[in-house]
């Protein structure tokens, strides 16, 4: 009997190390799985994080270019003004310029 009982030890202690075994297994491979979820989560989260920041870049992009045409446009606006003044003050330095001609020619 004591054979029988050794042998159910034994038996008993196979069984417990190839439980031992397949949790070891089972854990590896969550572990594994865990990883690899935590490796596409994070590709995940770096694609969201381009194309956000690829949208901030745009959208930046298009209020620079408003900015840009709106200083172009005021710039454009200033220029035709200083035109304008300089083309009123013409006939007063021509008439100027006679003034002082026809004032030497006197002389």
């Amino acid at each position: 009997m004591s054979v029988t009982v050794l042998g159910q030890i034994e038996q008993a202690e196979a069984e417990a190390e190839q439980i031992v075994r397949d949790a070891q297994l089972q854990a590896r491979e969550m572990i594994k799985s865990v990883e690899e979820a935590g490796v596409h989560q994070a590709r995940e989260a770096q694609k969201a994080l381009g194309e956000e920041a690829q949208r901030r870049l745009e959208e930046a992009r298009v209020l620079i270019g408003d900015e840009i045409k709106s200083l172009e446009l005021r710039r454009a606006a200033e220029r035709e003004a200083m035109r304008e003044r300089a083309r009123a003050r013409v006939q007063d330095a021509g008439r100027s310029v006679f003034e002082r001609i026809v004032a030497d020619g006197h002389r």
